[in-house]
This record gives structure tokens, sequence and C-alpha cells, in this order.
């Protein structure tokens, strides 16, 4: 079994006061190392290790400097980074431990797969083992997520537990789907409305993480693909974070489909392809498997009509979907106040024993 290969106590925000160990820990997935954090509960664990859930964040960029281990105060993505922090310290008040991986780019070498959901799974998957390997962890555990976040949970959980381990049920809060009609209809926009300044950038992201599994669109990535202006921008893609390429200084200042250069089509049909391939809707999860879902009802990104079809298909499909609404946009799901304390005592209920 593989194990942490590094650790350190986690720094400045990366560290929650809720926990009675936070770590900072590298581990080994594929050819790669990547990070993440190990959040451990107060006290001596219980007979046969903590429960344990897995956490994966909300969009923070492709960049090293995106990866929420490396939290502190007056960073510009600090807000999504700390994003779930209310549901992680909710789940360790109820003696839960919490791993949360960076994602491969994210603090380790490479591009970022974003949105590519095998890839995000792998490094929630290969975390898990090695946490397991490194801490006194239990088999028993809930795939948890936001945003990207639920991405990387659902394929996790759709991947099926490591050897060792049982899956106890699945988390996600605003989850992403049917991105192909989303930003198939945003790479229609003339210009970018004010405040707006994200989508172009996710587009881009969107295009280098389909790249990272499609030879073809990275061929069309390095050559005429792309617009001028989008080109001379990529290489802000590796060193920026999701809040520093929306503003009009880079991708921001562009609407999304002048990203596009001459073979521009081919490069949307390959994306949207991606997108249609790697949606959660297409995923054949463990029948009966418990699955809570926490949505928006005036999301921007993950449209409450959208996630309505992703329960009533995954209800088709045998699964045990309890659907919850929430009166906010895409990020405040996870407010305090809003889902976590509801959806932390949901998962105690699956790991803890009463």
């Amino acid at each position: 079994m593989s194990a942490v290969v590094a650790r350190e106590p986690a720094r400045g925000r990366a560290a929650l006061a809720a926990a009675g160990e936070s770590w900072r820990v590298s581990y080994p997935s594929g050819r790669s190392v990547l990070t993440g954090l190990v959040h451990l509960p107060a006290g001596p664990p219980p007979a046969g290790g903590w429960p344990v859930v897995t956490y994966g964040h909300m969009t923070t960029g492709g960049s090293d400097r995106s990866a929420p281990s490396a939290a502190v105060d007056g960073h510009p993505e600090l807000r999504r980074m700390t994003q779930g922090d209310a549901f992680v310290s909710q789940l360790l008040g109820r003696r839960i431990a919490v791993l949360q991986p960076d994602y491969e780019g994210l603090g380790s070498p490479g591009p970022h797969p974003y949105l590519v959901g095998p890839a995000l799974a792998t490094s929630v998957l290969d975390l898990l083992v090695a946490a397991r390997a490194s801490f006194d962890l239990s088999h028993r555990w809930v795939s948890a997520g936001h945003s990207e976040g639920a991405v990387a949970a659902l394929h996790a959980a759709a991947l099926g537990a490591p050897a060792g381990f049982s899956l106890a049920g699945c988390a996600v809060f605003a989850p992403v789907t049917r991105m192909d009609q989303t930003i198939g209809l945003s790479l229609r926009w003339p210009l970018t409305p004010p405040g707006f300044g994200v989508v172009p950038a996710l587009v881009a992201l969107m295009i280098e993480g389909a790249a990272t599994v499609d030879p073809d669109l990275a061929v069309l990535v390095d050559g005429d693909g792309l617009s001028d202006r989008a080109r001379r921008l990529w290489p802000q893609l590796r060193e920026r974070t999701l809040t520093e390429l929306a503003h009009r200084s880079s991708f921001g200042g562009l609407a999304p489909g002048a990203l596009l250069g001459a073979r521009g089509d081919v490069v949307r049909d390959r994306l949207l392809g991606s997108l249609r391939t790697h949606d959660v809707a297409r995923l054949a999860l463990p029948t009966g498997m418990p699955l809570r879902i926490d949505a928006a009802a005036a999301d921007e990104v993950a449209p409450f009509w959208l996630t309505r079809s992703l329960v009533r298909g995954y209800r088709e499909s045998g699964l045990r979907v309890e659907p919850h609404w929430w009166r906010t946009g895409h990020s405040g799901v996870l407010a305090p106040g809003r889902a976590p304390q509801p959806a932390a005592a949901w998962v105690a209920g699956l790991l803890v024993p009463r």
C-alpha cells in the first residue's frame, strides 16, 4: 500500500482550528507526487481508526499558487480555497477525519486536468489510500466535494472503493453538469459582461484540462486553434489563480469566443465532447448508494433545472438521492448557516455508530 512520502504541519489558513492536527502531505499518484491536506479530530482515535471523508474543493485555478494546502491570509484565491472549511470543521467536530487533495497540477508538476473526471478521482483515491497507510484511519469512507470537487467526488465513487475500504455514501454541493450546454452557449457571447470575467477564464482552463487527455486538442492549442491574444495569455494558466485570470488584464478581458482561432470550431467541438464524456450525469454509480446533493436555487454555474435533471436521472438509476435546495448562489451553498451543519450531520449518520 502506498503511503504518504512527506508531511509537515499545515500552515496559515490551511491549518483548521477545529482539527486536533492538520498536515500538509505529499503522496504518490501514478508517476507523480501530489499534495493535499489531512485533518484529524482532537483526541484519541476510536478502535479501528477515524472514519474518513475525502473532500474535493471548488475551482481555484490551474497553477501551483492555486493549491488550497498553501492558503494564507491575503492570498488572492483565499475565499475559494477555504469555501469548504465550515463543512470540514463540522465533520471534525463529529470526530471524522477529512482528506483534501489539491488535485493534479496544483502544487505538483504538469497541467491541471480540469473537469477530467478520472484524473480528479485518482487524486482523491490515491490520497485516501496513502493517508490510511500513514494515519490511524478507518475503512469507512464518504466521498464529498463542491463544484469541481463534486465532479471529483462522484467520479471517485463511480471508480469504486479501493481495496480495504467501504464506501458509505457521497455528499456533493452544487455539482456541475451539462457544461456542454452552458459553455456552448457562452462561446457565442459577443463580449463578456461586467462581473463575468471568470467565464472566459474557466473556458480557458477547460480547454487546457481537456487537452491533457486529448492529443489532437493539444496540437490545436499549440497551433491555430487559439486566437493570437489567447495564445499570448496561455502561460498565465499555470502562473495565476482563477481570481487573477478573471481580471480584464488577463482572460477576463476576452469574450469566451475570442479565445478561439482559425480552427476554433474544432477546438469548440472537442471541448464540448470532453465535457459530455466526463459529465457526472453519465456515471454508473453504485446502486443503492446514499447520495446527498445540496444545490443552489440561484446557481449561476450549475443552473437549478440541470441539477433537477441530474437528481431525476440518478433516482431512475436506483440511487438513494436526497436533494436539498438553498436560496443562494453557487458558492453560498457552503456558507455557515446553510448546508455545512445538516450535511455534516447526514455524513456522520453514515459513518459514526450511534
